[in-house]
């Protein structure tokens, strides 16, 4: 376990650390300043009630500013929900930016939340938002420019629930998360001073160790939804949501006129009768000219197959789909790239598929002496299994094997006297599987 250092300076008229339901409780306007922690001596104030409750203000109000990154509240939240609101106040002007996290459906375990908020290059002309967080390494922009710092709020946010003080506690199921940020609003160190931000066009976003990459989400310039969430123009980015069973540690608001990359919401293929459906939806782009889908046997090798026209810079959901209509003989990896205006290419994403058959490319009938046709018109060579239902659902007798071969094949297959109704023949290689309804007259 580690060692939890707390320091906490107190200022104001009255501060209760813990009433008798153990909240913290912080009256006319005092003040917690939670100051000295490093990576692994983490400065803590811990909040041992997981009631949305566990911190009161009261009277004028009351701050917590937390100066770095391992400065931390720990609120033990456990397997509760409700909405948690930390009151932040920034370091240099005292302005109340809360943090508001509403728990809306509950995780399981032991866990809690740590938060922490502090600025970064605040003084003047400073904007490239240093030093960065641990586990961020880039201020990369969606558009491609190496350093978009000067869009994004000089404030970072830790959220983390992955038991950054090593005490053990952990969630095995996580929770739902919306989130309110506030920002410094109007105090040119975190929004001006060589920043290019727009009140009103800020959204939230969270960076993504495991890919290197910041994540976000927007529909339209102003407008706000999604991950990003919707900003008032005077200080709160509201109702910002991570994508489901998703859960990240450290944020920060950026505008939507520049903002830092942004991933797929989505990247699928899907075996149809007219071929192998690849879809792809993008968040939002910026001088975006088309898409480029390749294709590979291996996941090595790729070729050309096709190139889709994006539809330029857009801050909304966009979706695109292309059709390849041939079928694969084995597994099948696609990968999706971007190309902006420029030339310049970008790979997003790579996937892969098991071999296609489609339904239209077989047939099947019988007769009650229990003869069951079967043609298929097959691209690809393959061993499967037939298996035969009732309507009811009940296997009729045990699986039977059939070589394909490439073209066109017909198979006579025999089962004991078959009364009237109607039956299911599925047909199934392990992975893909294929059904045909017969009736027997």
């Amino acid at each position: 376990m580690k060692k939890i250092t707390v320091l906490v300076s107190v200022l104001g008229s009255i501060l209760s650390g813990l009433a008798q339901n153990n909240s913290v409780v912080i009256r006319d306007n005092a003040f917690i300043v939670i100051d000295g922690g490093v990576n692994g001596t983490e400065a803590v104030v811990v909040v041992d009630q997981p009631h949305q409750n566990g911190i009161i203000t009261s009277g004028t109000g009351g701050n917590i500013i937390t100066q770095g990154e391992f400065d931390y509240v720990k609120w033990n939240i456990g397997t509760s929900t409700g909405t948690y609101t930390v009151p932040f106040t920034a370091d240099a002007n005292n302005a109340k930016i809360p943090l508001t996290l509403n728990v809306t459906s509950a995780g399981t375990g032991s866990g809690y939340v740590a938060f922490s908020s502090w600025d970064v290059s605040t003084g003047a002309g400073a904007f490239d938002n240093t030093p960065w967080p641990s586990d961020v390494t880039h201020m990369a922009g969606a558009n491609g420019n190496p350093d978009v710092s000067d869009y994004a709020v000089d404030r970072f946010w830790v959220i983390d629930i992955n038991d950054p003080l090593g005490t053990g506690e952990t969630y095995s199921a996580i929770p739902t998360p919306s989130i309110n940020f506030s920002y410094n609003f109007g105090y040119a160190p975190e929004m001006a001073d060589g920043n290019l931000l727009t009140a009103g066009l800020l959204g939230g976003q969270h960076f993504d160790p495991a890919t290197n990459k910041w994540f976000g989400a927007g529909s339209g310039v102003g407008i706000a939804t999604g991950i990003w969430g919707a900003d008032n123009g005077s200080g709160l980015v509201s109702g910002v949501q991570p994508f489901a069973g998703d859960w990240f540690r450290t944020w920060t608001l950026s505008d939507f006129n520049s903002p830092l990359p942004i991933e797929l919401n989505d990247f699928s293929l899907d075996c149809k009768e007219e071929g192998v459906v690849v879809s792809w939806e993008t968040a939002s782009e910026l001088n975006a000219d088309h898409f480029e889908i390749a294709k590979s046997a291996d996941g090595i090798t790729f070729d050309f197959i096709a190139s889709v026209q994006a539809v330029g810079s857009s801050n909304i959901n966009t979706s695109y789909t292309y059709i390849d209509e041939t079928f694969n003989s084995g597994t099948a990896f696609y990968k999706l790239i971007e190309v902006d205006q420029n030339g310049v290419q970008r790979e997003l994403s790579i996937s892969s598929i098991p071999s296609c058959m489609s339904d239209a490319a077989f047939d099947a009938y019988g007769n009650l002496e229990g003869d069951i046709f079967i043609t298929i018109n097959a691209t690809e060579t393959n061993d499967y299994n037939v298996i035969l239902f009732d309507a009811l659902g009940k296997q009729v007798a045990a699986p039977k094997p059939i070589n394909v071969e490439v073209g066109f094949n017909k198979f006579e297959l025999n089962y004991t006297n078959l009364a009237f109704g109607s039956y299911l023949l599925q047909i199934e290689d392990g992975e893909n599987s294929f059904v045909k309804k017969i009736v027997i007259r």
